[in-house]
């Protein structure tokens, strides 16, 4: 190593040491639950299941104005959410985040009201209709605007390791239209897998006192040789009787490709909250699901959750 080269490390090593630490707010919170699950097609399967996390967070304000935040979920002994914020007043957020959404079409796929799961979950393995299902949040990098007249807009991009393959991209603008009629949201969003596929979403919301109102209209269009086109119709409403309980119901219907039944999805739920523990249940039930005709499947489950 040369004494030009030996000067550069020294005088690089002493900028870190004393460059000054960032004063960060640290929290650590915690999640514990359990579940009884039924479910109509998987009667030998152990209706009950576990659940348990605890989450690192921390956050601190950078010298050019930013802000900067982190948090780890360590759930079952897997370190297995991450997610890394940068925001700023005047610019919005961009995050980086293992497997959760951070920005674009994710932001909007589902805004039906529910009190606990939606509708067309649990009762099977794939939830058709859905415009974001098979866009990837596997270390997604993902943008969200401030609110601007009311509008809101956010991008996410998700690289892809196969040779050749494009990346997952998708957008979507929120407005919130309180202006014109108090309680009132719209949106819609657009979304490409790897150029095999592209979805698109629309919805609106209206929420009045305890009620709250939403439907949904979503396709997903596949332009390769797998899989078939979905075209889904999705309503929804959630009353909260008080302070602590809530209710919903909701249906979405969903056109299969050539399939000449539609898919048929039902649901109710409910949930309760008292402090720091809440109960919450749901009944869904999925008819000609897949598109075939006569298939039913039905779900029924109850989850009593503590946080700390």
């Amino acid at each position: 190593m040369n004494k030009l080269t030996k000067v550069g490390l020294t005088a690089l090593a002493s900028t870190l040491i004393a460059a000054p630490a960032i004063s960060a707010d640290w929290s650590v919170s915690g999640s514990a639950s359990v579940s009884y699950t039924n479910v109509s097609n998987t009667s030998d399967t152990n209706p009950f299941s576990f659940g348990d996390s605890v989450t690192f967070s921390a956050s601190g304000d950078l010298d050019n104005g930013m802000s900067i935040s982190t948090k780890m979920e360590l759930d079952g002994n897997v370190m297995d959410d991450r997610h890394l914020t940068l925001s700023s007043d005047s610019m919005g957020s961009i995050a980086i985040t293992s497997s959760m959404t951070a920005g674009g079409i994710g932001k909007v796929a589902d805004k039906v009201p529910t009190a606990a799961e939606e509708v067309y979950d649990v009762t099977d393995a794939t939830d058709y209709g859905i415009a974001s299902q098979n866009i990837s949040s596997t270390n997604q990098l993902g943008f969200v605007s401030n609110e601007v007249s009311g509008f809101t807009i956010t991008a996410g991009i998700t690289p892809h390791s196969d040779a050749g393959a494009d990346a997952d991209n998708s957008w979507a603008i929120m407005y919130d239209a309180s202006s014109l009629m108090d309680g009132l949201a719209v949106g819609y969003g657009q979304a490409e897998n790897a150029n095999t596929a592209e979805a698109e979403t629309v919805y609106l919301t209206y929420t009045v006192g305890g009620l709250s109102f939403g439907y949904q209209d979503s396709t997903y269009d596949v332009n390769a040789a797998t899989g078939s086109d979905e075209d889904s119709q999705h309503i929804g409403a959630s009353f909260a009787v008080n302070e602590d309980l809530t209710v919903s119901a909701g249906r979405m219907d969903v056109e299969i490709g050539t399939s000449a039944s539609e898919e048929e999805n039902t649901g109710f739920s409910a949930s309760y909250t008292m402090g720091s523990m809440s109960v919450t249940a749901f009944a869904n039930k999925v008819d000609n699901a897949g598109g075939t005709a006569g298939v039913t499947k039905e779900a029924k489950g109850v989850t009593v959750a503590f946080s700390f």
